[in-house]
Parts: structure tokens; sequence; C-alpha cells
């Protein structure tokens, strides 16, 4: 193909953002759009909400929504599946430049014993074969946590399964209350026989469902591992800290 054909050429990159409720911020921005709120809660008192999509381009813009339940695997990672537990309108939507548009999102059953979780995906479409539009188009998905909360909500969590594989150091965060949890930090570090500090590890971390389980892990390398005497854990919570002192003997740092 010569460069002029590609010239002429749409080419389409899609970019999954579906993380953006991480920073407490009110509105998520992709570059072109923008949704608000970045979370939807529901509960018995307030079975429904609106979800707001502004369009912050030039250029038209069509989306098409959609809802699945989410779960999470073993290792904390995102597990979508279809779902008619929630009604959403409309599924299809269209929005000049600077315009704005409320999706309805809404309940029949807002009555349960532990969080459900679900996400709403506002996904941009490309454009009409027509569009005069040249060079890449990046196309967005944006997905937006909903939760139907339980009238009781009860927080609890666990540091579990703490120790060594091979040379990785591995530990679980348990969700063993009703409703999710974000932990604002997760932080490994190891320390010397004096308290010195050898190694500090700040992790990644995300929502911890209901019920479920997020595992870490840490490669430690085996010239610090031969130093530390004590791997402390920290997790912080909303209203408390979750704490454990790991002890390494010798045959540890063995791999």
């Amino acid at each position: 193909m010569s460069f002029p054909a590609i010239k002429r050429t749409t080419l389409v990159a899609i970019a999954l953002l579906l993380r953006l409720e991480l920073a407490q911020a009110r509105v998520a921005h992709s570059g072109t759009f923008q949704v608000n709120p970045i979370r939807i809660t529901l509960s018995r008192q307030s079975s429904s909400s609106l979800l707001s999509v502004r369009n912050d381009s030039t250029e038209k813009i069509r989306f098409q929504i959609g809802v699945f339940a989410w779960d999470q695997n073993p290792k904390g990672e995102m597990v979508l599946n279809p779902t008619e537990d929630l009604i959403f309108y409309p599924t299809l939507l269209a929005l000049e430049p600077g315009d704005e548009r409320r999706i309805r999102i809404g309940t029949n059953d807002p009555i349960v014993a532990s969080e459900k979780s679900y996400r709403i995906f506002v996904e941009e479409l490309p454009p009409l074969e027509n569009s005069q539009s040249d060079g890449i188009h990046i196309l967005t998905k944006m997905g937006v946590p909903i939760f139907i909360q339980p009238s009781k909500p009860t927080v609890q969590a666990r540091l579990d399964q703490i120790g060594f594989q091979g040379t990785e150091f591995v530990f679980e965060i348990k969700n063993l209350g009703n409703v999710h949890f974000f932990p604002r930090a997760v932080r490994v570090t190891g320390a010397d026989s004096q308290g010195e500090t050898v190694s500090a590890h700040e992790l990644q971390s995300w929502y911890i469902l209901a019920g479920r389980t997020s595992e870490y892990r840490i490669e430690i390398p085996r010239a610090d591992c031969e130093k530390i005497q004590n791997l402390t854990i920290e997790v912080e919570l909303e209203d408390k800290t979750l704490k454990e002192k790991f002890p390494l003997s010798p045959q540890t740092c063995k791999g």
C-alpha cells in the first residue's frame, strides 16, 4: 500500500480505560468525551441513578452502552458476564460536539444480603463511512462500576496465605465482609536485624469485591533476602490498617 492510500484510510485503535475511578475525581475524561459520576451505588432507598455522557470533541460521536455483572477470579482479576439484572436506557446514542445526555440506570431487585457489583461501559463507535476525518481515530471504552449495596454494610478484611514461592513473596487480601473495599495503600517493607529498611515496595491496589480475594506477588532478590530479617505487610483501609510481620530464616532465601 502506498503512503497516500494510508493517508486516506481511517485507522482504528481501541483503548480500554477500566480504572479511571482510581483517582478521587468526580468526572472521568477520555480526551474526546467524559462520564459522570465515576461510581454508582444503588440500594433499597435509591434503586435508580443517572450517568451523564458529554462529547468534548469537535466531531459527532456515536456510543454503544452495555452492562455486565462484575466478578473477580482468585487473583483479583476482573471477570465480566452478561446480565439482565439492571435496566438502562438508551443503549445507543449520538452526541454533537459539546452535547451531553444522561443514561438512566435502575434495578427491580434492590434488596440484597451481600453487595452485587456490575460495570456499565460507554463505548465509542467508529465514525460513519462518510466521515471526512483522516488519520488515526482513537476509540475509547469507559467502564463505570455499579454497586447494589445491602441495608447493613459490613467491611471486614484479613491478610492470608503469606509466604514464599521460590523467590517471590506472596500474600492475599481477603474480603470477608458483604461490601467491596478499595485499599488506600498496600506496602511491603523488609528490615534487617537492626531494624534498618533493606527493601520497600508500594503495590498497586484496586477494588476487592465482597467475598473475594486479591493476590499480591513481589520478587525479592536473593541479595536483599539474605539481609532481611522481617517482611512487614501494611494495608491501609478507610477506617483501619491491616499489619502483619513475616520472619525470614536463612533457608527462605535459598529459593
